[in-house]
């Protein structure tokens, strides 16, 4: 292993070296300069995020203003910032700060640090409190469920009992 490729032994790869493998997938993502979004869409999302949709969804989900829209604020005026840099000038630094922060999203902790992946898919397995753990020990199979019925092929095998229902 050389010095590009230092991981801890986790298996996680060191912040340096995520960073210079995000700089490199996003190089290729975005090959020219036109391909970075605009201070206008940055604007846009972030007007976007302050709609009385999303605000709505977040007092209803959470019961408070739970939504910060001060990270897509911070790409706004980062982008503004970048007003006096050339084209590729430009691309580069956009490129580096999206790299940094993927690669604190990769080195950082997430929902795998908590939750061991299964490696073997459970075989009759029911959830504690779902109405079938009373009824089903957990060495029977689940019981299949109905197929879903097609409407039109219903009414095709049934021609009469529909228009039974039917008040004249």
């Amino acid at each position: 292993m050389n010095s590009d490729q230092t991981s801890s032994n986790d298996g996680q790869v060191d912040f340096k070296t995520a960073v210079r493998q995000e700089e490199w997938y996003l190089k290729r993502l975005y090959p020219t300069p036109a391909d970075i979004p605009s201070c206008t869409n940055h604007l846009d999302t972030y007007f976007a995020c302050n709609t009385m949709r999303n605000l709505v969804k977040s007092m209803y989900r959470y019961g408070t203003l739970r939504e910060d829209c001060s990270e897509k604020w911070a790409e706004y005026k980062f982008c503004l910032s970048l007003k006096w840099m050339g084209m590729d000038e430009r691309r580069d630094a956009w490129i580096r700060r999206k790299a940094i922060w993927w690669a604190k999203r990769r080195v950082g902790k997430s929902s795998e640090d908590v939750w061991q992946v299964r490696e073997c898919v459970l075989f009759h397995f029911t959830f504690p409190h779902s109405p079938l753990s009373f009824f089903l020990p957990f060495s029977e199979p689940l019981p299949s469920f109905p197929k879903p019925v097609d409407p039109l092929q219903y009414l095709r095998d049934r021609p009469l009992e529909w228009m039974s229902c039917r008040e004249d």
